[in-house]
């Protein structure tokens, strides 16, 4: 019997699967080869071993030890953790934060001259000593109406929102506006209504 053959059936006979003529063959292999009894005698010492550690156990209180031991985790590693579980969030809160930013700039923008934003800049009538954008009775603006650095008076139609940014909204009895009134006379209002218009433009579904 060649030693590689013995091999293979050191570890069937280790295992308990050999049969009677094999290892008649292999004790005899075994008697006259030093090399493959000394194989079969460091396998029989490794099985010992890992039988006799079977009844070994850790501690109760093994993992708290261990995790007592390591370093606490920082402020910043516990936020890098939470920003990989939510990225989407994560962005949405630096679009918001950055587009707040901008937002504030712009509302201490030293420019005070009157701002109007409408579809139907012809059909309104802007009255400078009063700094008041001015609909007329009979007139219908389509769209909406934004004033910035002044008021808007309204005596005819608006088919949209009318808002005064640092300013007021004036009704007359014969005024008629589809959409939403705002004054906006404070930073927050202002940052908030923007904020608001950037959500309905995303999300028209959401209205």
């Amino acid at each position: 019997m060649e030693c590689r053959e013995s091999r293979l059936l050191i570890h069937e006979f280790l295992d308990g699967d050999i049969d009677e003529l094999a290892n008649n063959r292999l004790q005899e292999h075994l008697r006259a080869c030093n090399d493959c009894r000394r194989h079969k005698h460091e396998l029989q010492k490794a099985i010992a071993f890992v039988q006799s550690t079977s009844h070994v156990h850790a501690p109760a209180d093994f993992t708290q030890r261990v995790l007592a031991q390591l370093p606490a985790p920082t402020k910043m590693n516990l936020m890098s953790v939470w920003l990989k579980q939510h990225p989407f969030i994560a962005a949405a809160a630096v679009f918001f934060f950055l587009m707040a930013g901008s937002l504030v700039a712009s509302w201490f923008e030293p420019n005070q001259t009157l701002q109007v934003s409408s579809n139907d800049l012809d059909q309104l009538r802007v009255d400078r000593q009063r700094n008041v954008v001015v609909v007329p009775e009979g007139v219908t603006v389509t769209g909406d109406l934004i004033v910035r650095n002044g008021s808007v008076e309204v005596l005819g139609e608006v088919d949209g929102n009318v808002v005064a940014i640092d300013g007021k909204v004036f009704t007359a009895s014969t005024a008629q506006i589809a959409g939403d009134v705002e004054s906006i006379e404070a930073i927050f209002d202002w940052v908030w209504y923007q904020l608001k218009n950037v959500g309905n433009d995303l999300l028209p579904f959401a209205q």
